[in-house]
């Protein structure tokens, strides 16, 4: 390729960075931003749209929402697959919000993600679209018309949010909507999708502003679901770690204070689960082997707990006298018998008359000759 068209490929590619039409309005008028090309063709009708652009704008100025509605409705359909129509759509779903009609609003967003993609103003649609949501989550209702009230419906709000993060995951607003997801799931008891919001904003987003609220979410949720030191102890330990987590990572946060004394009430609620289980081994099931486990587990999980101080009084008295003592229903019913130690175990004698299965052994037959049938 000689110099000439060297330079003249590099002054298209050059020129092809503004390409791109980018209408903006300024002063009330519309008007084409300096270094970019509108996407009119022929490019004569530049001056008839941007005059239509400012009549429909002037309209909803002057309090003519339902006038200014019809005509940037008119100025989208002369202008299918161009800027114009994105900023149609956008006008739109910002003149129906503004009076309520959230379904409109919404389904207008939706043209845009599906038929601009690359639209200059994809920004303010992601944000319109959370501020719906926003108003749903608040109580507003929605206005059938744009003047007669509906009920109102905050869970609605929800999916709203949810398909922001979808759109854009990588956008500043991701984040603010499953915060707000999680403290709406809550107000409203959504168990599952408080979790679900939680869970993603602390994996998806680890350097978000709502992740120390997010962990204490996690911590306060897992720790309701154990009934206590009866029952299973996964989701305490659970909590105990989510803890543990804001605490480490988040030491200037003021959750952090309340983190240090959350995680030893939660783990000396799990050790005192051992400690529980190691008291009936011993004093009601006569089993010192398996109340020693119990206890010593309960020692590992909390060393600094209570229930740790309680399960090493309970090995003392253990070694002291493996025997537990009697209770009434032992006097009369008698003792629970103690199970047998492995090493304990004796061997199965088999007789030279049964195989190892216990069953008989038979003699083998003599073999019968052809003549002997």
């Amino acid at each position: 390729m000689n110099l000439p068209a060297k330079i003249l490929l590099a002054a298209v590619l050059l020129s092809g960075v503004h390409v791109r039409a980018d209408f903006v309005r300024q002063d009330g008028y519309w008007q084409v931003r300096p270094g970019t090309v509108a996407d009119v063709s022929p490019p004569e009708r530049l001056p008839v749209l941007l005059l239509a652009m400012d009549h429909a704008s002037g309209l909803a100025d002057r309090g003519d929402v339902g006038g200014a509605i019809k005509e940037w409705e008119i100025v989208g359909e002369a202008n299918v697959g161009a800027e114009a129509e994105a900023i149609s759509l956008l006008t739109r779903a910002r003149l129906h919000a503004g009076r309520g009609e959230f379904e409109k609003a919404t389904g207008f967003i939706d043209d845009i993600f599906a038929r601009h993609s690359g639209f200059p103003g994809f920004t303010g649609a992601v944000e319109l679209q959370f501020e719906i949501a926003n108003r749903l989550a608040a109580g507003e209702r929605r206005r059938l018309g744009g003047w007669f009230p509906w009920f109102s419906d905050r869970q609605g709000a929800l999916a709203i949010w949810e398909k922001t993060i979808r759109l854009a995951p990588n956008g500043p607003l991701a984040d603010e909507c499953l915060i707000r997801m999680a403290r709406l799931g809550q107000e409203e008891d959504l168990t599952e999708k408080t979790n679900d919001a939680l869970e993603r904003l602390v994996s998806d987003y680890p350097a978000s502003k709502h992740v120390p609220e997010a962990l204490e979410m996690l911590a306060t949720m897992r720790a309701k679901e154990s009934l206590g030191p009866a029952w299973d102890q996964a989701t305490t330990l659970e909590a105990a770690d989510h803890w543990r987590t804001l605490a480490d990572q988040y030491p200037n946060d003021p959750r952090a204070k309340v983190a240090v004394e959350q995680i030893a009430l939660l783990r000396d609620r799990a050790a005192r689960a051992r400690l529980s289980l190691a008291r009936f081994y011993f004093f009601n099931r006569n089993n010192p082997e398996a109340a020693k486990l119990m206890a010593n587990a309960c020692r590992n999980i909390a060393p600094e707990s209570a229930a740790a101080k309680e399960a090493e009084a309970l090995l003392a008295a253990m070694l002291k006298d493996p025997n537990p003592p009697k209770t009434l229903a032992d006097r009369l019913l008698g003792v629970v018998p103690r199970p047998r130690a492995p090493t304990e175990a004796k061997p199965q004698v088999v007789g030279e008359d049964l195989d190892t299965l216990g069953f008989k052994k038979e003699a083998a037959k003599a073999g019968v000759g052809p003549n002997e049938r």
